[in-house]
């Protein structure tokens, strides 16, 4: 492949026209692309940029799954918290209410003229 390009602007050249006109090839440049600049000097990059490229990506996803578990766990903590202390709050709140009816059954009961508080005299 690589003869047959540079060998087809030579066999252009040596054929003969076949009409009066004679045909002019002119041969394309070719660039030829690379992959990796070539500088003055080559240098090898530091281990500390090699490690950097090589594990950021990971590090940083470790990172990330981290610290989205631990929200997670957060969350799920301060929600059973909260119903622990709505459970705690409205089983208080159920004993107070039936001491507040057995108070008011209680004076309901007795007769108004009478004060039991006063004791003694």
């Amino acid at each position: 492949m690589a003869t047959r390009r540079i060998l087809q602007p030579l066999v252009r050249a040596t054929r003969r026209p076949t009409t009066s006109t004679i045909a002019i090839t002119i041969p394309t440049r070719t660039t030829s692309t690379s992959t990796s600049r070539a500088y003055a000097t080559s240098k090898q990059p530091s281990a500390t940029s090699r490690f950097y490229k090589t594990f950021t990506r990971p590090v940083a996803k470790a990172l990330l799954l981290a610290v989205f578990s631990y929200q997670v766990v957060y969350w799920s903590w301060m929600k059973l918290e909260a119903d622990e202390y709505r459970a705690e709050t409205d089983a208080t709140i159920m004993k107070l209410e039936a001491n507040v009816a057995t108070y008011d059954n209680g004076a309901k009961s007795k007769p108004v003229g009478e004060d039991t508080s006063v004791k003694g005299q």
